[in-house]
């Protein structure tokens, strides 16, 4: 009788354990799907900065971007590159 009550009583327990480690599961998968969710948005661009197009930047009109531009390194500004006297 009193093996028969334990038996029982042992069961409810297990069940019980697993139906609470589901839930901590679910809410964990749920967390897990919102966190990723959010991860994957798409930032938006610089405010300061133009698209850059095969001309360079739009909108941007700065002596690093003329540099970059340049069709040889000493147009370019390049370090070592300055005119040998």
């Amino acid at each position: 009788m009193v093996s028969r009550v334990l038996s029982r009583l042992l069961v409810l327990v297990l069940l019980l354990g697993v139906l609470f480690c589901a839930r901590v599961a679910w809410a964990s998968a749920l967390a897990l799907q919102t966190l990723a969710a959010e991860a994957l948005v798409p930032s938006a661009a610089p405010a300061l900065l133009g698209p850059i197009g095969a001309t360079g930047r739009i909108g941007w009109n700065c002596a690093p971007e003329h540099a970059a531009g340049a069709p040889t390194a000493r147009g370019g500004e390049l370090p070592g590159t300055e005119p040998k006297p």
